[in-house]
């Protein structure tokens, strides 16, 4: 159960993103980057990994992260 839910979100957030960077999943339609296979395939994969282990974030993002007491939030 907790892997279905872990996937509808992780396919939540890919259309988040998609939407963010102005992607297309239907070609022919409005203006923007079409969302090709690749990636569809890259993108849902990292979101699945970033919602299963949330502290990968940085790590996929290529970002060292805050520490702690370093006054960053």
């Amino acid at each position: 159960m907790a892997d279905v839910i872990n996937e509808s979100v992780a396919l939540e957030l890919m259309k988040l993103i998609a939407r963010s960077e102005g992607r297309r999943f239907a070609p022919g339609r409005a203006t923007g980057a079409i969302a090709d296979r690749q990636w569809i395939l890259r993108t849902y994969a990292q979101c699945l990994q970033a919602i299963r282990r949330p502290a990968s974030v940085d790590k996929l993002l290529a970002i060292k992260p805050a520490r702690r007491g370093d006054g960053r939030r």
